[in-house]
């Protein structure tokens, strides 16, 4: 929170320093109280180019321009670009925590990047997010920012606190420092090039004013490649023996009304390929069905397509197949799949997890109420455990939730994320439930 993660993304994909009065940062916000607070609300993507020189290709249009602009900018940085990274703009503020947690559990990042304040030392936001990130495992790397107004000794303490955590058991990081050159080479994997070595943490002394160390970030973010997808659920679908020909899934994050267009989905492509004119199931919707649509159109960062990957984020404009599955933007949330008929998908009503609290005050039993995250899901769900079980911080369970409001559709080992206020746990899908589900008390 406050620690200049929209200005750092800014000064990145627009090769222009701060002002220190947040000019970087009114180009990435996407909505006016934004601007007026200074505190990101919302999830926005933003894009940062390498062309073959591993040299940036940077754009000058702002997230608030017209789409049109944007999608024209956008354009030339793909057109220009051999390799790029998608920035997933979070929210920093403990406010607007579950909208974090959407992000990283919906988005599917590669990589997590902490950012914190060296002036303000680290937070108690500081500390979710790094449990979250762990939590998730997704590979860490920590930006610590603002150096050129933290007096040394603030500096110093800052990265006392947070070379602490890092070695703490349960994130078991490494914490290293980044100097020059040769330190982000030492980052990576001699293996597997592009990958993060599995305990390193790297850690960046930033400054947005003055440009300090920028080069060592851009050359640290010019060099990652993507990670592996979870083994989990591809697996799942793999061996799933309803499976044809035909396998594609894309979880549904955001939806838009383009004027001419129609309903647009974007979502990240979970198995599969995903092609133009192909005729796939929408859905659960709240009465529990899938329907049928067809794509009409793919783009991926604003640039049209033909077909796309798993792994890759996009957008997907539909229509119903027929009349009699008709549908309107407002029945579509996320958490919804366009997956292929060959699948066969059910509506998942209710799910078992083996899970771990991360923390809560006092103790959990059957029918408490939490909210549950799991990929773009976000529902509230009751618990119930198969005992008459009192857990509390730290404790292992397998537990039944059910959905309180409509059905879903989600997979066996999948990760989850519970929440309520700041009781807070982490668990993987073990079995599903469709239809009507028998309590267990």
């Amino acid at each position: 929170m406050d620690s200049g993660k929209s200005t750092l993304i800014g000064v990145l994909t627009c090769g222009e320093y701060d002002d220190g009065r947040g000019s970087a940062r009114k180009k990435v916000f996407r909505h006016a109280h934004e601007l007026e607070n200074g505190r990101t609300s919302c999830i926005s993507h933003h894009i940062l180019g390498f062309d073959e020189k591993k040299e940036a290709v940077h754009q000058t249009i702002s997230a608030s321009a017209a789409p049109a602009a944007k999608s024209k900018a956008w354009q030339t940085i793909v057109s220009k670009s051999k390799s790029m990274v998608t920035f997933i703009d979070l929210a920093g503020h403990e406010k607007y925590l579950k909208t974090t947690i959407a992000g990283l559990t919906g988005c599917y990042p590669h990589y997590a990047s902490v950012l914190v304040g060296a002036n303000m030392g680290v937070s108690k936001m500081t500390k979710e997010h790094i449990g979250v990130a762990i939590a998730l495992e997704i590979p860490l790397f920590v930006v610590v920012t603002k150096v050129d107004i933290a007096p040394e000794n603030v500096l110093k303490h800052t990265l006392k606190q947070l070379y602490k955590i890092l070695r703490h058991p349960q994130a078991a990081k490494m914490p290293m420092l980044i100097r020059k050159s040769e330190d982000v080479l030492s980052c990576f994997s001699t293996e597997n090039e592009g990958a993060l070595q599995p305990r390193i943490c790297p850690v960046f002394l930033i400054s947005s004013v003055k440009g300090t160390n920028m080069d060592l970030l851009l050359d640290f973010l010019s060099r990652l490649k993507p990670t592996p997808p979870p083994t989990s659920i591809d697996a799942e679908i793999a061996g799933n023996e309803k499976t044809g020909t035909g396998s594609v899934e894309l979880q549904v994050d955001e939806t838009f009304a383009v004027t001419g267009v129609g309903t647009v989905l974007s979502g990240v492509v979970r198995h599969g390929t995903l092609l133009v004119n192909e005729q796939l199931l929408l859905g659960p919707f709240t009465d529990s069905s899938f329907r049928p649509v067809v794509v009409r159109s793919i783009h991926v960062k604003r640039t049209p397509i033909d077909s796309v990957g798993s792994g890759l984020g996009c957008a997907v404009a539909i229509r119903p197949l027929d009349k009699r599955s008709t549908f309107t933007r407002s029945q579509i949330r996320p958490g919804m799949v366009l997956i292929h008929p060959d699948l066969h998908p059910d509506p998942v009503m209710a799910f078992d997890a083996d899970v771990l609290v991360l923390h809560h005050p006092t103790t959990i039993k059957t029918n408490y109420q939490s909210m549950v995250h799991c990929g773009s899901v976000r529902q509230a769900a009751r618990m119930e455990m198969a005992e008459d079980l009192a857990l509390r911080t730290g404790d292992r369970a397998s537990i039944r939730f059910s959905f309180l409001y409509h059905s879903e559709f989600i997979h066996v080992g999948s990760t989850v994320i519970f929440r309520e206020g700041s009781t807070k746990g982490i668990g993987k899908v073990t079995k599903v439930y469709f239809g009507k589900v028998t309590r267990l008390v």
